[in-house]
């Protein structure tokens, strides 16, 4: 096959069209119309002689990291196209590592810096972190990305983000600690449980259980097997919000770690956990060593914040 030329705008098109599942929100994220783009991955796709993103239903959906919804202009990815999007990914990021490094030489920070998190750590730990280091490099753009544990680590490994908030043990990344973050036990302010300062797991084990699927639900039943008991789970929710609800209405008790409680208890009683249980958290990278400088520089800033 006869070579081509590819553009990094095509595959920036392409990428972004493939990240967000929509040309209508990829438009709106680079700033061009969805004639333009559809142009650009038309003539990669004519070039490479395969087929990227189809419409509809015949492929494999791609995971859309901004959880922007469905609409008319929706896409997939084929099965060549996920492997392509990988090779994308690497080549932008090899590209705009290259644009920081020279830009560092004659003395600009700028760049973007991709970041993961889970909501929890979004509402309590991230605002303050994202405002000294904006403060410090106002030329540095930070682009949010909100999942759970296993979508963050997954970002980082296929390089759809720079670097994520991770739980420890986190085997495969270079770690920048963050935070110590306690679990909780919440109850009904109505529950029999609830003046008490603390209670063992084991007791929590009798009552009806309602389990987080927003991440922590693995960590938490590992909690109950490690007392050799099995939680009597009454409810699996994924909105926070609603867990929450559902303690505050008496329909059963829940652990959660103490960064996702809401700001607002009332209804609730948080009672420490006993025996202890602490997860850690930390940024990840895939490579300290190969990180653009923007990327360095938010390491460093949140060494220097924390």
């Amino acid at each position: 096959m006869n070579k081509i030329h590819i553009t990094l705008a095509q595959l920036q098109a392409f990428a972004t069209v493939a990240e967000v599942g929509s040309f209508t929100i990829a438009s709106e994220r680079l700033g061009m119309t969805q004639s333009a783009i559809s142009h650009s991955i038309a003539n990669l796709e004519k070039g490479l002689q395969v087929t990227l993103l189809e419409r509809g239903n015949r492929s494999r959906r791609v995971t859309r990291v901004n959880r922007a919804g469905s609409d008319r202009n929706s896409t997939q990815l084929t099965e060549i196209g996920h492997r392509v999007l990988f090779l994308a990914q690497t080549m932008l990021a090899g590209a705009e590592q290259i644009y920081q490094e020279t830009a560092a030489v004659v003395g600009l920070a700028t760049g973007k810096v991709r970041l993961g998190s889970f909501p929890s750590v979004s509402a309590r730990i991230l605002p303050k972190l994202l405002r000294q280091f904006q403060q410090r490099y106002p030329g540095i753009e930070v682009v949010l990305f909100e999942g759970t544990d296993d979508e963050v680590r997954d970002w980082i490994q296929t390089r759809v983000i720079d670097v994520g908030v991770v739980a420890l043990p986190a085997e495969g990344f270079d770690l920048f600690p963050i935070v110590a973050d306690d679990f909780k036990a919440i109850v009904s302010a109505e529950h029999e449980l609830a003046d008490r300062d603390s209670v063992h797991i084991r007791q929590l084990a009798s009552a009806p259980f309602i389990l987080s699927k927003a991440g922590c639900g693995p960590v938490i039943l590992d909690l109950f097997r490690r007392v050799k008991r099995v939680p009597q789970i009454q409810f699996e929710i994924a909105d926070m919000r609603t867990l929450f609800a559902m303690v505050q209405e008496n329909m059963g008790v829940t652990i959660a770690p103490e960064l996702a409680l809401p700001q607002d208890l009332t209804g609730l009683s948080v009672l420490e956990l006993e025996p202890k249980q602490t997860r850690q958290l930390a940024f990840g990278v895939l490579s300290n060593a190969n990180a653009t400088p923007a990327v360095r520089a938010f390491l460093d800033s949140v060494k220097t914040s924390l």
